[in-house]
């Protein structure tokens, strides 16, 4: 080992917030990671972040995911349900299949 180091050339590599940092509740830092997400997926969320005054597509798939938790969708019959109650999806849903339908 070095007697010293230039502790300006040290690269550190770590994800979300130093331990010691971290505090009770809900993350606060944003942690960046690499997902493959279906196609539709990504463009419902696009088109929905298109509108006047949304939210960035990223900040609205992490909001669905964090009800998915609060609301323990994590089952097919429980998204389905959640789905079933959201009225801008059913609307994405309908335009679909009027789509689908003159075509």
């Amino acid at each position: 080992m070095r007697k010293e180091y230039d502790l300006k050339k040290l690269k550190v590599k770590r994800r979300g917030m130093l331990l010691g940092l971290k505090t009770e509740g809900p993350p606060s830092a944003k942690v960046r990671i690499t997902i493959a997400l279906d196609d539709d997926v990504v463009e419902y969320f696009k088109a929905q972040s298109a509108r006047p005054g949304a939210l960035p597509y990223q900040t609205q798939i992490n909001q669905a995911l964090r009800r998915a938790i609060e609301t323990g969708a994590t089952d097919a019959e429980t998204l389905k349900a959640e789905l079933l109650k959201d009225s801008t999806f059913l609307r994405a849903v309908a335009r679909e299949l009027r789509g689908a339908a003159q075509r």
